[in-house]
């Protein structure tokens, strides 16, 4: 007896599988060596980047917002995000620069984001669903490490950032973020010479706990001691190292 037809089904699934599959975007991502998907190999890397979407954020647009209901969990393909806060009286601080490979908007207070996240350059991100991200983790061991890691190297930053605050001098505050920027850049694989500034002279008050214009005037002297130069809409660091020590002198 002939043998029986294949269904309708059955020859679409077979079609499906003869494709060759399309290369997983990952295999030429960037940031690919940074953060939790250091440790994956193909398959693990494949189930990851299917628990999510590839999205792009405009200059200024929140990614999340304090207060707002929790949602997705972002690795930083391209770009730089600032996390903030906005005090009782429209202040606002801004905690940390997120760079690219880094994870934010992970922090929580009772199921809403802890914080603001504001893309300051054009921002590309991997957008994790936050409840399978968290499944994924408790998986696997070595990406629940990373991500303790990271969380640890971030109180870590901003234990460092409160000691800024209260114990120097407006200069020496703006040195030690170029200096530290620059360590930084360098350990995330991106040019430091130029060091180019994605954030505005606001941004970085807003950081250091200063005023626009004291954050000009500290510009001004670091450049009168030769520590830095400008170029247009970038700076200069020769030596991150001597722009740390002289200024604290």
């Amino acid at each position: 007896m002939a043998a029986r037809a294949k269904s309708a089904s059955a020859l679409k699934e077979e079609i499906r599988q003869s494709r060759p599959a399309r290369p997983l975007p990952c295999l030429n991502c960037p940031v690919k060596a940074f953060n939790v998907c250091r440790a994956l190999e193909y398959d693990r890397q494949k189930e990851l980047f299917d628990l999510g979407v590839q999205q792009t954020w405009r200059r200024r647009q929140f990614l999340f917002r304090a207060g707002d209901p929790v949602g997705a969990v972002f690795k930083i393909i391209s770009g730089v995000v600032a996390v903030s806060k906005l005090l009782a009286d429209g202040r606002r601080q801004v905690l940390g620069f997120f760079l690219a490979g880094e994870l934010c908007g992970y922090l929580q207070v009772d199921g809403r984001y802890a914080f603001d996240g504001t893309a300051i350059t054009e921002v590309r991100t991997c957008s994790f669903n936050r409840r399978r991200f968290d499944a994924f983790a408790a998986a696997h061991q070595d990406v629940a490490t990373v991500i303790k890691e990271t969380l640890e190297g971030k109180l870590h930053n901003v234990s460092h950032h409160m000691a800024v605050i209260g114990q120097l001098t407006s200069t020496e505050r703006v040195a030690s973020f170029l200096g530290h920027l620059s360590v930084a850049y360098s350990e995330h694989g991106i040019q430091t010479r130029p060091l180019r500034l994605p954030m505005n002279r606001a941004d970085i008050a807003d950081y250091l706990g200063l005023r626009l214009e004291t954050v000009s005037r500290a510009f001004s002297k670091l450049r009168k001691k030769g520590l830095l130069e400008f170029e247009e809409d970038r700076i200069v660091v020769h030596d991150p190292a001597r722009l740390i020590g002289d200024a604290y002198r």
